[in-house]
């Protein structure tokens, strides 16, 4: 089954708003590395687990809450995001950042 470019033009934008290749894929009667292929045509695919639509554009310009990573508790981070405190817990970690209870028995801070 083909798509028409129309239809693709709406699933791209669907997909950058948030919606899942599986949901998308189901909805256009194709399989999902068909609806793959067709989306990594014309946008970049998002990894598992990767912010999704206006969160994700919501942190690229909100950034400076991520200027105190390891200086007040993760909590208190995600509550400005707007995302959970795992998140921001993981994003520290793979930054190389301590913790905010680490630095502060330390004395870090």
């Amino acid at each position: 089954m083909r798509i028409t470019e129309e239809e693709l033009s709406k699933c791209v934008e669907a997909y950058k708003s948030g919606e899942s290749l599986e949901s998308l894929s189901k909805r256009a009667g194709l399989s999902r590395a068909t609806m793959t292929k067709y989306i990594r045509s014309r946008t970049e695919i998002r990894k598992p687990g990767e912010w999704k639509g206006e969160m994700a554009a919501r942190t690229k310009v909100r950034s400076e809450e991520w200027d105190d990573l390891g200086k007040v508790p993760d909590s208190i981070i995600a509550e400005r995001a707007g995302c959970t405190r795992q998140n921001v817990s993981r994003l520290r970690r793979s930054l190389g950042i301590r913790s905010y209870q680490w630095n502060k028995e330390c004395g870090n801070l």
